[in-house]
């Protein structure tokens, strides 16, 4: 085992850090069960980091780091079940996958998290139709306070007093406040594949057709480009084996478009940084990115090349989840446009729009509801003071009673869960009883817990 006094780590984006007295790597359930324990004795806080890929400081802690990048197995894979050890990437375990012709129904874009990572922050694809990553977990194998492992599955109970919870309900979305995940057990779908037709439409036209197409098609997400009006759609439906294999016929894609696609990084990337320095670029990069990469196509894939991307652009990102009654998801993103383009602030693309169907997870923004998501970032910003146009985002959300995403740039505070989240007070309930020294939370969330 690995282990480093005074550490200093950095999230992927460069905007969260910390000096650790105690880091540690751990190879075995065993030795996570030691530094636990040794934790435990000395009063010590831990936290466990994945890949760094949460922009929120979700992950930081001043006393005990854990990263379990060489914890990271498959254990076992079936016909509709996949087991990795928790630190485990998720690109790793989509290779597994796909070598099994397995897939889940919905993915997030990024693929670098690793598996226990992802679930604790409640990674999501764009499906009114699906719900979150950690709605796939069967089984959790979880080291506790005491150094004691517990498995969770959808039927473990627990009693307080007279009253009986759920604990999948908590452990499965648990911002590794419940203990440390050293097992998953995911259910699996086999593999299928898609057609995503993707084309360009005004702002205003979005808003009438977001919702329908929503409902339409299994898949469907949006880039919105601020100061264009302009918003790009990816409508995605489920076509047979046969199709795929003679995609040729469907597919609507260029080698120009291959080409740009594969070259988006190496050159918007000194554009982002140049906006940073001078937001008066931005309208013009918008109009070049969108006008030049993002022309209409029809593509054709499984589920994985259509659904999941490579990011290496580092950014920092914000997101919020919206309920869709009486349409708040729109007046929210309208009003958001409105005081953006009035304001003195520039943002560069994209603004990403994306759905998810409601789900059990006492954390998750979509508890109990459909939910719309507005994420936006800041690309090439690795400061951790809050960029002047994501706190006018943060102040247009309060508004419309948002749901921070946990693990993406926020004004989370405890007010904002009681109010926004009606499992708040459930899921702490069992989190006290399950780390009664809170152990397991940091400075971020002592004030939300």
């Amino acid at each position: 085992m690995i282990k480093k006094n005074n550490y200093i780590w950095n999230n992927w984006a460069g905007n969260q850090s910390c000096l650790s007295e105690n880091y540690f790597e751990p190879e075995t359930e065993e030795q996570i069960i030691e530094i636990v324990r040794f934790s435990g004795k000395n009063k010590k806080k831990i936290k466990v980091v994945g890949s760094g890929h949460s922009f929120s400081p979700i992950a930081v802690s001043n006393e005990i780091l854990i990263s379990l990048k060489n914890y990271r197995k498959l254990i076992s894979v079936d016909k509709d079940t996949v087991t990795c050890q928790g630190g485990m990437y998720l690109y790793d375990l989509y290779d597994v996958l796909i070598s099994n012709k397995l897939s889940f129904p919905d993915f997030g874009v990024i693929n670098k998290q690793t598996v226990a990572g992802a679930l604790a922050a409640g990674t999501h694809g764009s499906s009114l139709m699906h719900k979150s990553l950690s709605a796939q977990i069967e089984k959790l194998r979880i080291i506790t306070a005491s150094g004691d492992p517990v498995e969770i599955t959808r039927e473990t109970k627990w009693k307080i007093d007279d009253e009986e919870f759920n604990l999948w309900e908590a452990a499965s979305f648990s911002l590794g406040s419940f203990g440390i995940v050293t097992e998953v057990t995911l259910k699996c779908d086999p593999i299928f594949y898609l057609k995503s037709e993707e084309s360009v439409i005004d702002f205003d036209e979005y808003l009438k057709c977001m919702d329908d197409y929503a409902k339409r098609y299994e898949y469907f997400k949006a880039w919105w480009f601020p100061h264009t009006d302009k918003v790009y759609l990816f409508k995605a439906e489920r076509i047979e084996e046969e199709q795929y294999h003679k995609k040729e016929q469907w597919i609507k894609y260029t080698e120009e478009q291959r080409k740009r696609d594969l070259q988006i990084d190496k050159l918007t990337s000194p554009l982002f940084i140049k906006s940073n320095d001078d937001s008066s670029l931005i309208p013009e990069i918008n109009s070049f990115c969108l006008d030049y990469f993002f022309t209409p196509r029809t593509r054709i894939g499984n589920c994985f090349e259509i659904l999941v991307h490579d990011e290496t652009v580092p950014m920092v990102v914000s997101e919020y989840g919206l309920s869709m009654l009486d349409d708040n998801h729109k007046k929210a993103l309208k009003k958001f446009r409105d005081i953006l383009e009035q304001s003195q602030h520039k943002l560069h693309f994209p603004v990403d729009l994306r759905y998810t169907g409601a789900e059990n997870s006492y954390l998750s923004p979509a508890y109990k509801q459909d939910t719309f998501y507005i994420g936006m970032c800041i690309r090439e910003y690795g400061e951790e003071k809050i960029h002047p146009s994501m706190q006018l985002f943060f102040d247009v959300m309060k508004k419309y009673t948002a749901c921070p995403s946990w693990g993406k740039l926020s004004d989370l505070s405890k007010s904002t869960c009681e109010k926004g989240f009606p499992g708040f007070e459930n899921f702490k309930k069992l989190r006290n009883i399950i780390d009664p020294d809170r152990i397991f939370l940091n400075v971020f969330f002592e004030g939300i817990f």
